[in-house]
């Protein structure tokens, strides 16, 4: 009995032990497993720091992607023709900013070496999501679950850099997504 119980004693320290200490696998990650742990940490530090991806300030419609800077002829490649297009004279440059209007959206455009570019989109319905899948209506914590909390508020906007001159913001009113504006900071004349 004494021998019974100074073995079931023994096996309870060791197992103790091995909890503690933790047992290590002799199985080496695959390549796609590190692969994958790597996306996650980037990923889990892009968010934690506010930093977005080029893919996340690009604008998707209907299959079709309009980026930020793009010219002018390639916007309206991907978007069609606009419900209606107003002009006027540019702060940024020679010749004329320019607005399109779609429905649940606007373009703002901006010249630059006498072809106009795309210095803004501006999503007001929430029939156009991120690429994150954040869309008008959402709460302002369904944001920042997504795309973290390091965030720059100018004004009522929650605003995610995306590096250089592009970032992705949020207008937020009464703790809702209102308006999500794709923006290229135009920040020389051309």
């Amino acid at each position: 009995m004494k021998r019974s119980i100074v073995y079931i004693l023994t096996a309870l320290m060791i197992a103790v032990v091995l909890m503690l200490t933790g047992c290590k696998s002799d199985t080496k990650p695959t390549e796609a497993s590190k692969t994958e742990t790597a996306a996650q940490t980037e990923t889990a530090a892009q968010q934690s720091s506010g930093a977005l991806s080029a893919a996340d300030v690009v604008f998707n419609y209907n299959g079709k992607s309009v980026e930020l800077n793009c010219d002018e002829a390639a916007m309206t490649a991907a978007l069609g023709e606009a419900n209606s297009v107003s002009s006027q004279l540019s702060c940024h440059g020679e010749g004329e900013d320019k607005t399109y209007t779609y429905n649940g959206f606007i373009v703002n455009t901006y010249p630059s070496n006498g072809v106009n570019r795309v210095m803004e989109i501006v999503v007001s319905s929430a029939d156009y999501p991120t690429s994150k899948g954040i869309k008008v209506g959402d709460t302002a914590s369904a944001v920042t679950t997504v795309y973290g909390d390091n965030y720059k508020k100018v004004g009522a906007y929650y605003s995610y850099s995306a590096g250089g001159d592009m970032a992705l913001q949020f207008f937020i009113e009464n703790g809702t997504v209102t308006e999500i504006d794709y923006y290229y900071n135009v920040t020389t004349v051309s």
